[in-house]
C-alpha cells in the first residue's frame, strides 16, 4: 500500500475511504429493506419489482453492494483500506491528535482563526491515549465477528464467487435487524473518529436512536411512491 505524504495525511485518507464504505453499506441496506417491506406491503411495487427485470437486477446488485462495502471495512489484509488498518495506523501515530497536532489543524480551516482558537482549546478537548485504539478495536473486532457468522460466507460464496453451494443454510443463518445494527454501527464508529480529529471530540458509541436509516427510509419510499405515480400516469 502505498504511502501517504505523512501520518496524519495518510489517516485522513484512510478515514475518507472508511466512510465511503461506511455510507455505501447503511446506504444500500436501508434501500434493499426498504423496498421488501414496500413489496410485500403494496401490490403495486410487488408487481414493479416482479415484472421488470431492470428493477430486479437493481435490487439484488444494491443488496450485494452492502455486503461487499462491509467486506471492505472488515477486510483483515494489511494491504487493504479497513478500519483496522486505520485504528492501527492511528494507534502507531497518537500525536495526530494532540493538541498540538489539532490546533494546527482548526487554524489552517479558518482564516480568523487566532480570534477563537484560544477559547476553542481551553474547552473540553479530547486527546486519546494508547488505550482508548484498544478499546476501540475491540468495539470493531466484536462486530467483525459477527460480520464473520454469516454475512463474509454470503458474500464470498454469492457475490464475489457465484458458489451456489449451500446458500440456502447461508441465508438462513443471517438476520436482518442484526445487519441493520452492524452498518449503523460502522456508519456511527466513522462519524465520532471524524469528529476527534477535526473537533477532539470524545467518541461515544451507542445506539442510533435516529440512525441515517430511517432517513433512508424515507427517501426511498417518496422514490417508489413518485415511480408507481409516473407509471399509473403512462398507463404502464
Amino acid at each position: 500500500m502505498p504511502s501517504a505524504s505523512d501520518p496524519e495525511t495518510e489517516f485522513e485518507n484512510e478515514l475518507q475511504m472508511f466512510g465511503k464504505d461506511a455510507d455505501v453499506a447503511i446506504q444500500c441496506f436501508y434501500v434493499w429493506l426498504t423496498v421488501h417491506d414496500a413489496a410485500r406491503k403494496n401490490e403495486k411495487v410487488y408487481h414493479l419489482l416482479s415484472r421488470d427485470r431492470f428493477w430486479t437486477l437493481a435490487v439484488g446488485s444494491i443488496q450485494a453492494n452492502s455486503l461487499i462495502a462491509l467486506g471492505r471495512i472488515f477486510d483483515t489484509d494489511q494491504r487493504s483500506h479497513s478500519v483496522k488498518h486505520l485504528l492501527e495506523l492511528a494507534e502507531q501515530n497518537i500525536s495526530i491528535f494532540s493538541k498540538t497536532a489539532l490546533r494546527k489543524r482548526k487554524s489552517k480551516q479558518s482564516a480568523n482563526a487566532h480570534e477563537w482558537i484560544d477559547d476553542f482549546m481551553r474547552g473540553n478537548v479530547f486527546v486519546p491515549k494508547v488505550s482508548d485504539f484498544k478499546r476501540w478495536q475491540s468495539f470493531v473486532k466484536a462486530r467483525r465477528k459477527v460480520y464473520e457468522s454469516c454475512y463474509n460466507q454470503l458474500r464470498n460464496k454469492v457475490y464475489a464467487h457465484r458458489d451456489r453451494t449451500d446458500i440456502a443454510g447461508i441465508v438462513a443463518k443471517t438476520n436482518i435487524r442484526e445487519l441493520g445494527r452492524l452498518v449503523s454501527d460502522m456508519y456511527q464508529f466513522h462519524d465520532v473518529l471524524l469528529e476527534l480529529l477535526q473537533d477532539g471530540r470524545k467518541p461515544r458509541l451507542r445506539p442510533l436512536r435516529h440512525s441515517a436509516g430511517h432517513r433512508i427510509e424515507r427517501d426511498t419510499r417518496k422514490f417508489l411512491k413518485s415511480l408507481i405515480a409516473k407509471r399509473a400516469a403512462a398507463g404502464e
